[in-house]
């Protein structure tokens, strides 16, 4: 079965004016942003330069965890999974959200480790993961072709489907007031006595008082323009969508190197965990030795190339003006071809872990790019600009919080008392 990686939602053919906030990107931050303003009775214009949804919102795994997460990230992740358990009757529409549990196996030692001391760090907000010993797993999922020594289970984590998420939010956000621009690329932010003032698009000015820049792995060049030095580099990984039609249970699992999660269309999603491949780019160099610590923790996972796409990105113009053809009229969306052979490895992978798959089908690949921060917590936090905020760097982790992500970013653009701490997400030059 092939189908699209997304939902295409047709875009508005007016630009507006004027508007109260601008947002730069259509990825489920900046959608889920312009929903949470435009309930607020704000007039907002989401600007995408090519579609909604269509680069890494659509292409993620599809988890909506709260498991593993980096404790200053766990109190956005519980408010986004009640934003989730509401979104179906909120939106109008179904997104796929099911809490269907996660389990986290263990090969070894050093792996559960790493889980009980998660488990202990983050205990008192009163979540319900368990700690399970090499039988409780095998209950859990019996017929395991390797052994795990244990396991971490939440059972109110789940998943929802990122190909009409993101498409559901922004037409919730227009049928509340918003103008959703596709094919539609900002050029740059104007400025009067120090402050925003507008946005310059390709199909014209729309004046705004504040700018939300949402825009994934493109934030980056996008506020180099700006003479923002954004901290953000690039990852690529690759997920495969399976047809099986033998026993699995319903809850997604990961382990050392596989993951997967039963989809809404009756396949499965699978991917090589913990491996991402690093296409270098000058910026990597640039950036070195503010990704150096954490680096040291993570290079295990990372898969470094050197090649082709070092040169092309030295193409890139990193200025440009209002009048000139940028960057994002150039390429709409990045590609979503895997990446070598890493969809083939991840369902090998899981056939290792687990041989009821043996037999499965890849009925589709594709791979999408994870904009990373050096402490890969995301950026949500007003910018060395008046009226400019910022939400991205997101990490692999954007899509899970994506809806408590925009109502963070709603509740700093209006000033109001924040419903979640904002003060790990704070841009640091």
């Amino acid at each position: 079965m092939n189908m699209p990686l997304f939902c295409k939602v047709a875009g508005d053919t007016t630009i507006p004016a004027e508007v109260d906030v601008a947002i730069i990107g259509g990825g489920i931050i900046g959608a889920s942003a312009a929903l949470e303003l435009a309930e607020r009775g704000l007039r907002v214009a989401l600007c995408e330069k090519g579609e909604i949804g269509g680069e890494q919102s659509s292409r993620n795994w599809g988890w909506v965890r709260r498991m593993g997460r980096d404790v200053a990230e766990v109190p956005l992740a519980m408010q986004s999974r009640m934003l989730w358990r509401e979104m179906r009757q909120r939106v109008g529409a179904d997104v796929g959200y099911t809490e269907s549990g996660i389990l986290y196996v263990a090969s070894n030692a050093r792996e559960m480790a790493g889980h009980e001391a998660w488990y202990e760090k983050t205990r008192h907000f009163g979540m319900e993961p368990r700690l399970l010993s090499a039988a409780e797993v095998a209950v859990m999922a019996p017929g395991a072709g390797r052994k795990f020594v244990g396991g971490l289970y939440t059972s109110g984590d789940g998943r929802a489907e990122p190909g009409v998420a993101t498409a559901a939010i922004a037409e919730a956000a227009r049928a509340r007031g918003a103008v959703i621009l596709t094919q539609c690329a900002v050029r740059g932010v104007e400025t009067k006595a120090g402050a925003v003032s507008g946005v310059v698009t390709e199909r014209g000015v729309i004046q705004c008082g504040a700018v939300l820049l949402a825009s994934g792995a493109w934030t980056r060049l996008f506020a180099g323009n700006l003479g923002i030095n954004f901290k953000q580099l690039h990852v690529r990984a690759t997920v495969a969508r399976i047809e099986h039609s033998g026993p699995a249970p319903e809850f997604a699992i990961g382990g050392t190197d596989f993951a997967f999660r039963r989809r809404q269309d009756g396949g499965y999603s699978v991917a090589v965990r913990n491996s991402n491949v690093v296409p270098l780019t000058i910026d990597n160099f640039k950036l070195m030795f503010d990704f150096l610590p954490n680096l040291r923790h993570s290079w295990r996972e990372l898969q470094i190339r050197f090649g082709a796409h070092f040169f092309q990105n030295l193409q890139i113009p990193r200025h440009w003006g209002m009048d000139e053809t940028t960057p994002f009229e150039r390429t709409r969306i990045n590609g979503d071809a895997p990446y070598g052979t890493l969809d083939t490895q991840a369902l090998h992978n899981l056939i290792r872990a687990y041989p009821a798959f043996t037999g499965a089908k890849i009925t589709r690949s594709w791979s999408g790019v994870i904009d990373v921060t050096p402490n890969a917590l995301p950026v949500i936090s007003p910018a060395p600009l008046q009226g400019l905020f910022i939400a991205s760097g997101f990490s692999g982790h954007g899509f899970g919080i994506g809806p408590a992500a925009g109502r963070l970013a709603a509740e700093l653009i209006t000033g109001q008392a924040t419903s979640t701490d904002a003060a790990p997400f704070r841009y640091a030059a």
